[in-house]
């Protein structure tokens, strides 16, 4: 493990803060930025309580970090700052998500995978990498539905991630924030619009103006009534794969 580990975890801690459970918070009970769901995959259950979550002590919530986190996101494979940068942004909203913001800014195929590929453009990548990576974070985050709601924190975090990360680039003393225990950003909840906008959804949409066509020529019952199957599967399969696209940003 890399030395700055220990710093991140720091600063993690900073971020993250103590026991929350906001009912618009997607991620439920939450200790240290660790959601009940995390715990409970972590301990090899089904499910934890919100009292076992407000009792998860900190040593244990390293362990988590550090093999869940950390090291998903590519912690000792990244240059220092970005590797800082992926393990704040995976903690909030996934390791997966996070090493694919990271790969559409370099320019590298999109699977959410901390590869050769990956790191190798990382190093190469010309410009300001540590203000386009928190640029691209920021562009993510403002496509999720609870963004009116904790936008402003968010906005906040990210701002001193990546000034925390220049500091560490340049071997500065990193100061941690004080906590503020933002909810978490969760990719599966962008809005249908944000779904929408892929090219998957219009194969869906053209079934729409198909049922539609047939109910404008139809000229009899039979018509119609294919035309309002076509309609119906439309819209049953429209809501499936929005849900499908949601979920494979996650």
């Amino acid at each position: 493990m890399r030395e700055t580990l220990t710093i991140a975890l720091d600063l993690m801690f900073g971020h993250e803060g103590g026991y929350v459970n906001n009912p618009k918070d997607p991620g439920g009970a939450t200790k240290y930025g660790i959601t009940h769901k995390t715990l409970a995959a972590h301990r090899g259950v089904a499910s934890v309580t919100s009292a076992q979550v407000r009792a998860l002590a900190k040593q244990e919530a390293t362990e988590i970090y550090v093999k869940s986190y950390w090291t998903q996101s590519g912690g000792d494979l990244l240059s220092i700052g970005i590797d800082y940068m992926a393990f704040d942004y995976g903690v909030n909203s996934g390791p997966a998500q996070a090493i694919k913001s990271l790969q559409r800014v370099v320019g590298v195929t999109v699977d959410g995978i901390v590869g050769g590929q990956t790191i190798a453009a990382v190093k190469a990548y010309k410009g300001d990498l540590i203000g386009a990576y928190a640029a691209e974070r920021l562009r993510f985050m403002k496509t999720l539905k609870t963004w009116s709601t904790f936008g402003r924190g968010w906005q906040k975090r990210v701002m001193n991630v990546e000034t925390q990360a220049r500091q560490l680039l340049q071997g500065d003393v990193v100061v941690a924030d004080t906590p503020t225990a933002p909810a978490k950003a969760n990719p599966k909840d962008q809005s249908i619009t944000e779904a929408l906008k892929k090219p998957e959804a219009w194969a869906a949409i053209g079934g729409l103006f198909s049922g539609l066509g047939g109910m404008a020529s139809g000229a009899g019952p039979i018509q119609w009534a294919l035309a309002i199957i076509m309609v119906g599967a439309f819209v049953t399969g429209a809501y499936f794969l929005i849900k499908r696209m949601q979920d494979q940003a996650a």
